[in-house]
This record gives C-alpha cells, sequence and structure tokens, in this order.
C-alpha cells in the first residue's frame, strides 16, 4: 500500500508541476470523476490525462472505462459460453479455417495425448518425441511458435532455422535454444495464469511485416494492430485502435507494462494516421518521434491498408455476433492484413492512452440494456 501510494504522490507532483494544478484540487477532481464514473480512479486519472482538459478535447473525463473494470465489461458484454475461441488459439483457427478468415498458415499442432486431425494444421503431433523430430526435420522456416492458450506473449517464439550440430532452433537475434529445452522446458512448463499446458501449441508460418513497416522499425517482428470494437444489431463500432511497435531483438510486440522496450501508439480511427508514440505511461510517458533503431521519424506515419484493415475486422466480428466486445490483434503484411487473433478480454487502458475514450453513446446503450451481467445502472450521463 505505501507503494502504491508513493507512486500516486509522484503522479500529482509531476502533474502540479506540469498544469500548475494543486494536490487538493485533483483530489476534487478525482472523487468527482469517481461519482460520475466508479470505474475511475486516480490511477486512471492520471494515466489517461484526464486533468488536462486540452488534451482531451471534446472528449470528457467521465467517458473514460477505468482498468478496475477490464474483467466485468467481458463478462457484461461477452456471453461466456460462446467466449472459447478467444481464449483457445486452435479453437479460433478453426472457425478462420472454416469462414475463409486470413490467418497465418498453420504448418502444426501440438496436443498431448491424441492430437487433433482437423485438417487445418499440416501435421498433428501428439507427444513431446513427435513434437522433437518434426522440429528436426522442417525445411519451412521462419516459423512462430505460440501456446493455444497464452497471454502477453508468453511462451511465443519466433524461429529461423535448426542447426543439427547442436541440435538447436535458431532465433533472429543469433540465440540459440536446443530443441530438447524448447519441448521439455518450455512447452512442458506448468500451467500458470498466462499459459495453460494441456491446451498444446501452434506452430504457423512466421509472417512478415509489411515492407514499408519493416523499413521503419528495422526489424522482421510483426508490429500488430490492436482494434477494439463494439457491435450490437445496428452493426459494428470501432471504439479504439493502437500500434505496438516491436523493437530490438524481440519476437512479440507485447510491452507488458512497458517492460520489454516495444512502444504503444496511438491510431487515428478514421484515417490510419499514427498518432503519439509512447515508451510508458502519464504522467511519465516519453514521446518518442523516431525509430529506436533506425532513427526513421515516426510523426505522420500511416498504417498501411486501413480501410481493408477495418473491413476485415467487421467481417470478423460478425462471425461472433454475441461477443459485444472483441479485441483484434492484425498484422499488417505486404499480403494485405491478417489476423493474429480475437480476445475477450483485453486491455482497456492501452487504447484509451490518446485522449478517446470507451464510453461512446452505443457503448453506453450496450452497458444500460444489452449486457448479459451487470447493467451498469450508473451511467447516467450521455456521452458527448
Amino acid at each position: 500500500m505505501k507503494i502504491k501510494q508513493a507512486s500516486l504522490l509522484t503522479d500529482a507532483q509531476a502533474v502540479k508541476r506540469a498544469t500548475g494544478k494543486g494536490l487538493v484540487q485533483q483530489a476534487r477532481e478525482i472523487a468527482r470523476l469517481k461519482k460520475l464514473n466508479p470505474t475511475l480512479g486516480a490511477t486512471d486519472y492520471f494515466t489517461y490525462r484526464l486533468y488536462d482538459k486540452d488534451f482531451l478535447g471534446n472528449w470528457r473525463p467521465e467517458n473514460f472505462l477505468g482498468w478496475r473494470c477490464q474483467v466485468d465489461l467481458a463478462h457484461a458484454l461477452n456471453l461466456r459460453p460462446l467466449v472459447g475461441p478467444a481464449w483457445d488459439k486452435f479453437s479460433f483457427a478453426l472457425i478462420a479455417h472454416a469462414f475463409g478468415l486470413p490467418v497465418p498458415r498453420l504448418r502444426a499442432v501440438y496436443m498431448p495425448g491424441e492430437a487433433a486431425t482437423s485438417g487445418v494444421a499440416d501435421a498433428a503431433l501428439n507427444g513431446p518425441d513427435a513434437l522433437a523430430q518434426w522440429l528436426r526435420t522442417q525445411t519451412s522456416w521462419p516459423l512462430f511458435a505460440k501456446p493455444s492458450y497464452c497471454q502477453l506473449g508468453y511462451g511465443c517464439h519466433r524461429f529461423t532455422g535448426y542447426r543439427a550440430s547442436d541440435d538447436s532452433l535458431l532465433k533472429r537475434s543469433g540465440e540459440a535454444m536446443t530443441v530438447d529445452y524448447f519441448v521439455n522446458t518450455v512447452v512442458s512448463h506448468p500451467s500458470s495464469h498466462f499459459y495453460v499446458r494441456e491446451m498444446g501449441y501452434l506452430f504457423q508460418d512466421a509472417l512478415r511485416p509489411h515492407r514499408s513497416i519493416a523499413g521503419l522499425l528495422g526489424n522482421e517482428t510483426i508490429s500488430g494492430v490492436r482494434l477494439v470494437l463494439i457491435q450490437d444489431e445496428g452493426g459494428v463500432e470501432v471504439i479504439g485502435a493502437l500500434w505496438k511497435l516491436a523493437t530490438g531483438g524481440n519476437d512479440v510486440d507485447n510491452t507488458r507494462g512497458y517492460s520489454t522496450g516495444n512502444l504503444t501508439g496511438g491510431i487515428d480511427i478514421e484515417t490510419g494516421r499514427l498518432r503519439e508514440v509512447l515508451s510508458g505511461y502519464w504522467p511519465h510517458a516519453d514521446v518518442v518521434t523516431k525509430s529506436p533503431d533506425t532513427h526513421r521519424s515516426l510523426e505522420g506515419f500511416v498504417i498501411p491498408d486501413w480501410p481493408k484493415l477495418i473491413e476485415l475486422c467487421t467481417r470478423a466480428a460478425a462471425v461472433f455476433p454475441l461477443l459485444r466486445i472483441q479485441y483484434w490483434d492484425i498484422a499488417v503484411t505486404d499480403d494485405g492484413p491478417r489476423i493474429l487473433e480475437l480476445n475477450d478480454e483485453g486491455s482497456v487502458q492501452g487504447p484509451q492512452l490518446w485522449g478517446r475514450g470507451f464510453l461512446t453513446d452505443r457503448m453506453r446503450a450496450l452497458l444500460r440494456d444489452g449486457a448479459y451481467g451487470n447493467k451498469f445502472e450508473w451511467l447516467g450521463v450521455p456521452a458527448t
């Protein structure tokens, strides 16, 4: 508790220096917002820059959702018996294949026990020995390996090849991992909150980023777009978008609280134009104007094929009509946008860092009238 209080005090002092607002005035504003929107607390006040009217523009502070409601939001808007494909990546691959949604080619699926033989994957592997042998005999590189159930990119690896001399899987960073270690330690890691061993592993073709993105960032890692949308019988509304910029030798674009060195940038929903790129959370975030690896300017960059990306997510959303809020991760490639995964619960913080809150009129109506769980009756203030 003392650590949290010290952090909030540091935030408040930073805001005072930046805006001239004293600690008492900040406390009053936080209390007022909490009354209007109980999901908002002091952390959200600082993280979303709700203290800065110029930054928010026409968006009112009470139209943001706080991090505390992240799980409740999904439980309220998404019918729980239908969320499996948003948690199990193999189930999603099956559905995507059935509906013709563009996803990476699935080279193999590994499931302990009787292997799935659905035909959606080139190979079905049912035990550690079969997996090890398959890895040693692959000729299609690079491969992207990811658990069927994982969060925050844990357990994900991009392998560029196999080296027989030391029985190792190679990575673009120059690192190597023995096949035995990957199979017996990584894949066989005990289940946790972030990884469920029994769900198995997927091995996909490693997508390559669009040439303009690769040139800008200086790497071959997919820097995915996170698109947040809601839907009702009236159709789809995109309520948030951000770009996760992979840096250095990272195989994945997750920031994990900005501990990985990766960056995030807001995206203008209408145009696909990149907004400020951040290395952390407000009020201590640094705005990054150049790629750390190429030193090329990030300002004014437009996500390639943005209209196609919006169209793809809108089309894919209809496959899951009773998932009222969806978090899509999309790879932008030279062959157009490709779906990486669908998420049921997603970060509400990330997409709201650029002055646009989730509580649009349609979102408020969904939460008041169309929720499967709590109806969020406190949403009495209309959005603007």
